[in-house]
């Protein structure tokens, strides 16, 4: 079965890296356009990871990854949020809101590949 990935993300660069990305792994990249709509979609078919854009206040990151963190059938979804690498506080905030992994946008851009495959990987098995 194809590698799922849901990503929030605004910014039309990143989006079009992470698509790119995906494309060349064989991974389905899908960006919901609001908080409700990747929630709608995670609960359909959990996806093997979650990017997120912590800076994308249009899905006001931190409460999605608690609501995220926080549904059963969710909890186990690996979430990979990306900032502005001079975002401390933010930082600060994913991680007690329970993100993953906290990459600055120029290792998450570097590592992509890396990412996104290891997404695969470790779902492979899984249910």
């Amino acid at each position: 079965m194809k590698q799922r990935v849901l990503a929030a993300v605004e910014d039309l660069l990143f989006r079009s890296k992470i698509s790119e990305t995906a494309d060349t792994l064989g991974i389905d990249a899908r960006f919901p356009r609001s908080k409700e709509k990747l929630l709608a979609a995670a609960r359909e078919s959990p996806p093997d990871l979650i990017v997120l854009d912590l800076a994308a206040s249009r899905f006001e990151p931190m409460a999605l990854i608690q609501t995220l963190k926080s549904d059963a059938a969710l909890e186990g979804v690996e979430t990979v949020g990306f900032l502005p690498h001079v975002e401390k506080d933010l930082a600060l905030a994913a991680r007690e809101s329970g993100c993953d992994r906290i990459m600055a946008r120029s290792a998450f851009t570097k590592d992509l590949p890396e990412i996104l495959s290891a997404a695969g990987t470790r779902s492979a098995g899984g249910p």
